[in-house]
């Protein structure tokens, strides 16, 4: 399977792109506060959604019992968009991840050499199953890059996530990351992504590598 392609200019919106994403990082903070919110009330239902795979029919049962209280915790604003024709990096999977990823965390230290040794989450799950059935192959590849830089980068990923937009610990946790970035693509058609994705893109396989440690990509 080919790692997401991200050419090396896309990586500059890293560095650049707090002005011009000003908009943008205040609708994920409401987003982020939601995502908060549904992990607060309903920890284990988040859990068993990050359990499926990206663009199953398990993904879409567990995403359908979140609907309701995701709703209620942004105040109607936002709905829950998971579903097998909607698996953008935006569609709420990713913030609920990162959001249960702190709390996994709790504010304690993270062992990086457990984060380091956990093998792709989804790796059994796959096998044997064609891309487009049972799983989203566009989802797992950005899992695929997000489990490459967890790996390279632990220290930076887990205070990415844990850090605030526009942070002087989002920054350091860039200048972490940043250096990896290269060895986790193919060279291919460059696509914008800036720090917001970034952190996105890093939610899930965090979560995994820290909730499945070494067990992680183990599942039947």
């Amino acid at each position: 399977m080919k790692i997401l392609a991200i050419a090396a200019a896309c990586l500059v919106p890293l560095a650049a792109s707090a002005a011009a994403g000003t908009d943008e990082a205040a609708a994920l903070r409401e987003v982020r506060a939601t995502a908060e919110c549904v992990v607060e009330q309903k920890a284990s239902l988040v859990g068993d959604l990050l359990g499926t795979l990206p663009g199953s029919d398990e993904e879409n049962r567990a995403a359908a019992r979140l609907k309701t209280i995701y709703a209620t915790c942004s105040g109607d604003k936002f709905a829950l968009a998971i579903s097998k024709s909607s698996q953008g990096l935006f569609n709420g999977r990713s913030e609920l991840a990162a959001a249960a990823v702190l709390v996994a965390m709790d504010g304690r230290s993270v062992d990086t050499s457990r984060v380091q040794g956990a093998q792709a989450w989804y790796a059994n799950a796959i096998t044997g199953k064609p891309a487009g059935r049972g799983y989203d192959a566009v989802a797992i590849n950005t899992q695929e890059f997000g489990t490459c830089v967890v790996k390279a980068a632990p220290a930076g990923a887990v205070q990415l996530v844990r850090s605030k937009a526009g942070s002087a610990e989002e920054e350091q946790a860039l200048a972490a990351i940043k250096p990896v970035l290269s060895g986790c693509v193919f060279q291919g058609k460059p696509i914008s992504m800036n720090r917001n994705h970034l952190r996105l893109m890093i939610a899930e396989p965090l979560y995994h590598a820290i909730v499945d440690g070494p067990s992680a990509g183990r599942r039947s």
